[in-house]
């Protein structure tokens, strides 16, 4: 945003400045500047006023009326005869043009000459006159408040785009960040064109998109229960019946397809029933090493596999819906409990304000181009393992939206203590006094 904000800036300076820049050319350079022709018929006027007092009055005369005119209109006069040295320029001039009297230098100060005369006169603005010096000053001045009105109204007018292009940028990250309610607001004093819109029809269409998506879903899991219970009922009944030995192995098979079924259509509506959840009221304090110590009591009944806890004595509280993390956690576990070879360790490590949960394993590891799709719906890292072990590719998915949901973190890399993988998930502590709100 700041750098949007410092281009805007300099362009519409550069744009101003090009825009003078090209009146100088255009007006006065490249066409006839008629205040110059003023000034040559005015002091033209004014020569021969001074030739028509010298020729009847004398040129004392004249030189009088010259003194009483610089003056009046505040200048200085400087008279040259001709032994005096005059600029080069003036002089070049007067020499290749014999018929002019009058002469205009770069500093627009008149040189002019009488007939007759040999002195060359010069009328030069007496700049140590105080009028003068304020009329300088005010001419600088305009230059002043013509840019600081341009900067003012530049810098207002990018405030005004700055503060509305903030309000569409927050609008946008909540609904990256998964609130897809979020929608730019319309008003006229928020909205950048059509922008505001443009996003809002984008958002909704998204919106429609994944709710279609999820109730598709849902449908779909929901009555695949039916002919998957009917499949599972029928094999079953000819599991009684008389079979021989390849018959019977057959049945074993489609149980056991049927039943991976339904594993997976209940991880499914699962993984779907988590965006229709309300964390808020299911928010609880929980000290976290007895809950583990708990668990770990449950997995140990359903593996031969060592699993060990590694945790402070100091009490870590986190904030969190029991149910929901109890899920998070076994799914892990059970991940680990698949690739592990002999033994699963968890770490418990408060970290400043975080708080580090890690579960290691001693099996083959994640490969580095896996990692970080690991956490995609139906994404499974190693084509290689059995569908036994590596599942259908949602228990880490449910994981992570969990995580996501209790604004904490997951995350996989190599264990550097087992040689295995390491599953971290970050949660924010819990303090007890700061955070008494959230209860």
């Amino acid at each position: 945003m700041r750098r949007i904000y410092l281009e805007s800036l300099f362009g519409l300076v550069l744009c101003f400045i090009l825009g003078v820049v090209a009146n100088e050319t255009i007006v006065y350079d490249l066409n006839t500047d008629y205040e110059f022709v003023l000034e040559d018929s005015q002091a033209s006027a004014h020569q021969k006023l001074m030739a028509f007092i010298a020729e009847n009055q004398g040129l004392d005369a004249a030189h009088k009326a010259m003194k009483q005119y610089v003056d009046t209109s505040l200048q200085k006069l400087t008279i040259y005869n001709h032994a005096d040295m005059i600029p080069k320029t003036v002089s070049d001039y007067f020499n290749t043009h014999p018929d002019s009297l009058i002469f205009h230098d770069d500093e627009r100060d008149l040189w002019f000459r009488l007939a007759g005369s040999d002195n060359t006169y010069y009328y030069a603005a007496d700049n140590n006159s105080l009028v003068r010096q304020k009329a300088d000053l005010e001419d600088n001045l305009v230059w002043v408040f013509i840019l600081a009105s341009f900067i003012v109204y530049t810098l207002g007018y990018l405030m005004i785009i700055f503060r509305r292009v903030k309000k569409l940028e927050a609008a946008t990250l909540r609904f990256a960040e998964g609130d897809l309610s979020s929608r730019a607001d319309t008003k006229s004093g928020s909205a950048l064109g059509t922008l505001n819109k443009s996003f809002n029809l984008m958002a909704d269409r998204i919106h429609n998109l994944i709710e279609s998506n999820r109730s598709l879903t849902n449908a779909v899991a929901h009555e695949l229960r039916t002919p998957i219970f009917r499949i599972q009922w029928q094999a079953e009944v000819l599991k009684d019946t008389p079979l021989n030995n390849e018959q019977k192995a057959t049945i074993e098979s489609i149980v056991d397809d049927t039943e991976e079924m339904e594993k997976m259509v209940d991880e499914l509506l699962y993984y779907a029933k988590l965006d229709c959840i309300d964390l808020e009221k299911a928010l609880s304090p929980i000290e976290i090493s007895g809950f583990l110590d708990h668990a770990i009591k449950r997995w140990m009944k359903e593996t031969d596999i060592k699993i060990k806890l590694i945790s402070k004595k100091q009490s870590c509280m986190i904030l969190a819906d029991e149910i929901l993390l109890n899920r998070a956690l076994d799914n892990l576990v059970r991940n680990a409990m698949k690739f592990a070879y002999s033994q699963i360790l968890i770490i418990v490590k408060p970290e400043q304000e975080k708080l580090l949960i890690s579960v290691h394993d001693d099996g083959d590891g994640v490969a580095k181009e896996h990692q970080p799709r690991l956490f995609e719906p139906f994404y499974v890292g190693d084509k290689a393992r059995n569908k036994a072990k590596s599942g259908h590719g949602l228990g880490l998915s449910i994981v992570d939206k969990i995580c996501t949901q209790h604004g904490a973190l997951v995350n996989v890399g190599d264990s550097e203590i087992l040689k295995g993988a390491v599953f971290t998930i970050t949660f924010p502590l819990f303090n007890d006094k700061e955070d008494k709100h959230l209860k």
